[in-house]
């Protein structure tokens, strides 16, 4: 009995690990676009390479959002989801390469309404029934700090 509650325990260990290096790293990645606009302020002289990076950036995460849709289709028990979700998950790269063939201003405007356009389906779509509970609420937050970071850039 002793060695089950002890596997018990290992268990929840780990998923509170797992969660906290998760958001650890969510945050972490987070914190690279504004970090560089607080850059870009107090050094006007980089801000056009600020705002390239920070679209480029904000792209990447895009589409590895998309990767995620991907890995959650897999999961699914659902044949109906698992189409869905398989088909949602190859808009967000696509969405960023076309917005990063456009101009620097159109282009952040189009990844935070891709950003936010996502975050939405996941909530509607009901993430949290195939993810750990933890994961909408950081994916919102995580949404807020680019969305906001990426908007502060059309003022640089």
């Amino acid at each position: 009995m002793r060695q089950h509650e002890s596997g018990d325990t290992s268990i929840v260990d780990s998923t509170r690990a797992h969660r906290r290096f998760a958001h650890l790293l969510g945050y972490a990645g987070a914190a690279v676009v504004p970090v560089l606009v607080c850059l870009a302020f107090l050094s006007p002289e980089i801000s056009d390479i600020v705002r390239r990076v920070s679209v480029v950036y904000g792209a990447a995460i895009l589409a590895f959002l998309g990767g995620i849709q991907w890995g959650l289709s897999m999961s699914s028990s659902e044949p109906r989801v698992r189409l869905r979700r398989l088909v949602v998950s190859m808009v967000p790269p696509l969405w960023s390469v076309m917005a990063l063939s456009l101009p620097t201003g159109v282009c952040t405007l189009l990844l935070i309404s891709g950003l936010v356009a996502l975050l939405i389906y996941e909530w509607v779509e009901g993430a949290g029934h195939s993810t750990a509970d933890w994961y909408l609420p950081l994916r919102l937050q995580l949404t807020a700090v680019l969305t906001l970071s990426l908007a502060l850039t059309l003022l640089l």
